[in-house]
């Protein structure tokens, strides 16, 4: 059953607002993927915060075109999957890095982060990124070092004396 046209309006606002929100965005087509492919994917996405919509080339490009993603409606062509993350690029992009790996039949046709459209290539870069947790352990690891090793040093000035003391104790015995 075709969409109306209210239908077809509120699907543009829907997807626009989405995309206004977007940090990272993707475009993919999805031909040769089978529905239960889809359908996988799609639950690892919302499990993960992900939007993930099949829209009509027409509407993405209406919802595209008053975004800062306006430059990426030229490279829509074909069955379209539009995926976007407002919340970890790491995480977004290592799922999908993971989802493109195991499915060879999709094919990305454009990445965009905050506005900046990426080289596809990038998107292995973003899923190397560690995730704002990992990041923050991390750097809290980094911090904790020189602290660790100061408290060793303090703590083997005493130990050594100690243990030389010991020494002297038994050679004496």
């Amino acid at each position: 059953m075709p969409l109306s046209i209210e239908d077809k309006k509120n699907l543009v606002k829907e997807v626009s607002s989405v995309i206004s929100e977007a940090d990272t965005l993707l475009t993919a087509d999805y031909r040769g993927l089978t529905a239960n492919e889809l359908g996988e994917f799609r639950k690892i996405a919302r499990n993960s915060g992900i939007y993930i919509k099949i829209v009509k080339n027409n509407m993405l490009k209406m919802a595209l075109k008053d975004s800062s993603y306006s430059s990426l409606a030229e490279k829509i062509t074909g069955p379209q999957i539009l995926a976007t993350s407002s919340e970890s690029p790491g995480d977004f992009a290592k799922l999908v890095k993971k989802f493109i790996d195991e499915h060879e039949n999709i094919e990305l046709k454009s990445l965009a982060y905050k506005g900046k459209e990426l080289d596809l290539v990038e998107i292995k870069k973003l899923a190397t990124l560690p995730t704002y947790d990992q990041a923050i352990s991390q750097l809290m690891s980094v911090m904790q070092a020189p602290i660790q090793k100061f408290l060793a040093t303090v703590n083997a000035v005493p130990t050594k004396f100690v243990r030389t003391l010991v020494a002297v104790k038994q050679s004496k015995n």
